[in-house]
């Protein structure tokens, strides 16, 4: 079962929403035990920081993907679904954590009529491809076999977790034309703020939880995985969109990774918040307009 709703969990929320009865009683947990068994609760929260979850998929989302065609891309004996619609220069789509490939909904029908093949994947533990947890590793891995197996990318679109997936990506051998990166978060740290802030995780838990993490990736692995580190040597152009009503993930943080970013443009919108963005034709419009430059 979903904790609370997926731009929630590695993201903030906004102060009038009303608080599900399980997060409500996740908080109670923590609160609980969080202080006299550290150990024990950070192992809970480490576990939880990896978790994905399944949402409903929408009805546009349901339509688009019934018109893809459909193939499976095998990454570390993960089955991955791949999703294709029209042809020409590719334009991959990479969603957020607990996101799914259909999200780019409502970019398809224009890009294609522009003379694109848009492509998007589900990561692992998201959508049709199975599990139920990942990391930026593993969603690293999963760019760079798209690259092995289909070849150039002509421009990607991401959204919230995958800007930081495919900055990553993008250091390490992946190639990409132009990159659209619709509310991304640019450091690691906002991220386990949030996340602890959310949960009202104590922070003997926190510490707990930090020395798990270092304890199974490198040295400076959190640092290195920040957008805005990633995003400073890309010689590659770039529009980061942002809402200013995104309560998951502020639109400072996008400007962090424009300003960064060497020639990126910034587009702030309004009233659109974490989701809807990705559904507003006016942000479809820029996209496709600076994917065509």
């Amino acid at each position: 079962m979903a904790l609370f709703r997926k731009e929630q969990f590695h993201g903030g929320r906004a102060s009038h929403q009303r608080i599900p009865p399980v997060l409500r009683g996740m908080r109670l947990l923590f609160s609980i035990f969080g202080r006299p068994f550290p150990r024990l609760m950070g192992r809970l929260a480490y576990s939880l920081w990896f978790r994905t979850r399944r949402f409903p998929e929408s009805a546009a989302g349901k339509r688009v993907a019934a018109r893809a065609r459909r193939d499976t891309l095998m990454v570390d004996d993960i089955p991955v679904a791949v999703y294709t619609w029209g042809s020409g220069p590719v334009v991959l789509f990479v969603h957020g954590w607990s996101g799914r490939g259909s999200q780019v909904a409502a970019f398809t029908e224009t890009l294609v009529a522009a003379g694109f093949q848009v492509m998007a994947i589900d990561a692992p533990g998201h959508g049709d491809t199975p599990g139920d947890r990942t990391n930026i590793l593993e969603c690293t891995a999963m760019l760079l076999a798209f690259k092995r197996r289909y070849g150039a990318v002509h421009a990607a679109i991401t959204h919230s977790f995958g800007g930081m997936v495919l900055a990553y990506a993008m250091n390490r051998g992946l190639s990409v034309g132009r990159v659209v990166c619709i509310s991304a978060p640019a450091h690691v740290e906002y991220l386990l703020d949030s996340f602890a802030r959310t949960l009202a995780i104590p922070d003997a838990v926190i510490a707990d939880m930090h020395r798990r993490m270092e304890a199974r990736f490198p040295d400076h692995f959190w640092e290195e995985i920040s957008t805005v580190v990633n995003v400073r040597e890309l010689d590659v152009p770039a529009l980061i969109i942002h809402d200013e009503d995104d309560h998951s993930v502020p639109w400072q943080q996008g400007k962090i990774i424009a300003s960064a970013w060497p020639g990126a443009r910034f587009m702030k919108t309004s009233g659109l918040g974490h989701g809807r963005i990705l559904r507003d034709q006016s942000v479809v419009d820029a996209a496709v307009d600076f994917i065509s430059t």
